[in-house]
């Protein structure tokens, strides 16, 4: 801009000292000429003067002209740059839109899994129960029975005492021995676990050693790519205040979505891990409602919160009620069933495991 001013200065001066000298030689014209040497030696220098003025105002013309076609090539050359920019701005648009909509299709299929999971634990809820109602119909058919069969041998009854002593004495030695095969069968099966464990604890270390490592190569070319952007911001800066604003824009964006992601992918983490608890819970329940024993009092309607502390492997470490039901002795009873029901049924993930090391559920036998 200022050279245009410049040149545009020399020609208006350049003008006007051209019609200095027209009006000068007008002038001269209009006078009477003298013979005389001295005045055809002025006349001569003004004309020299006149041509050297034009040699000037052309080689100034063309200096200005040389300039306006620079700044008319540079203005070409800017005029592509910013046409790049913008294409390429457009095409990071466009990146950003397929994530969302992958995004998207990813959400649904995720919500179809969890609803076909939870599908799943209704129907096995719902053959337990058919299962218990069948058990109890079934006891009650037998208690029917016994009450029969006692009435009916009342008249005999003194006779087989003495046998059924003797029967309770074998039956009594034969539980003995069942639960010591109990307890045999309890130890292999802790051994089996806590080997099991050891084997899942040395593969979570070369897991999170992997993981680790991958880390460590993210983070490399995360800090390598941060450099890069960095010298091109500057690079960019230097050229024209413009692009370096682009430039930032980008990165600005380039950060909100992977915060995003980051995000996106922790509280997938998280409904990961509360499915496989919930569906532990459930074994948990099921396996202490095996071992709970059924007193003669009416437990209907009865339920307790328990607070339950386990050792790595499922073995319970400590029981306490956080609600009681009211009902002493039904309380005991259900802190009795976790102790018989360990060890307690464990996940196989790390972190689902750790969360079941302290719960708490809610026993309800009906």
């Amino acid at each position: 801009m200022i050279d245009n001013i410049l040149a545009g200065s020399y020609s208006l001066l350049l003008h006007a000292v051209l019609l200095g000298l027209f009006i000068i030689g007008m002038d001269s014209s209009s006078k009477p000429h003298f013979v005389a040497p001295q005045k055809v030696d002025i006349v001569q220098a003004t004309v020299m003067d006149e041509v050297q003025v034009l040699e000037e105002m052309m080689r100034l013309q063309e200096i200005e002209d040389k300039k306006l076609q620079e700044e008319k090539e540079r203005q070409t050359k800017v005029d592509e740059k910013l046409e790049e920019t913008q294409k390429e701005l457009a095409r990071k648009e466009q990146e950003f839109l397929d994530q969302q909509e992958r995004a998207k299709i990813e959400q649904q299929q995720r919500d179809i899994k969890a609803q076909q999971e939870q599908d799943k634990i209704k129907q096995l809820e719902q053959k337990r129960k058919l299962e218990d109602d069948k058990r109890i119909k079934a006891e009650q058919a037998r208690k029917l029975e016994e009450d029969r069969t006692r009435k009916a041998e009342k008249a005999r009854k003194l006779e087989e005492d003495r046998k059924q002593k003797a029967e309770k004495d074998r039956l009594h030695a034969e539980k003995l021995k069942q639960e010591a095969d109990k307890e045999r069968r309890a130890a292999e099966e802790k051994q089996r676990l806590a080997e099991a464990d050891r084997k899942a604890e040395e593969q979570r270390k070369r897991d999170a050693e992997r993981k680790a490592r991958q880390a460590e190569e993210d983070e490399k070319m995360r800090l390598a790519k941060i450099e890069k952007d960095r010298k091109k911001a500057e690079a960019l800066k230097k050229k024209k205040e413009a692009d370096a604003r682009e430039a930032e824009a980008k990165r600005l964006m380039q950060e909100s979505l992977e915060a995003e992601f980051a995000k996106e992918a922790q509280e997938r983490e998280a409904t990961r891990v509360a499915g496989i608890v919930d569906i532990v819970v459930l074994q948990i329940k099921q396996k202490v409602k095996r071992n709970w024993n059924r007193s003669g009092a009416t437990t209907s309607g009865l339920e307790v919160t328990l607070h339950v502390k386990l050792m790595p492997g499922g073995d319970v470490k400590q029981v306490s009620v956080i609600r009681s039901s009211g009902n002493a002795i039904f309380d005991r009873s259900a802190e009795t069933a976790v102790y018989k029901a360990a060890p307690l049924p464990q996940p196989k993930d790390p972190k689902a495991a750790a969360e079941l090391r302290d719960f708490q559920f809610v026993f309800k036998p009906e």
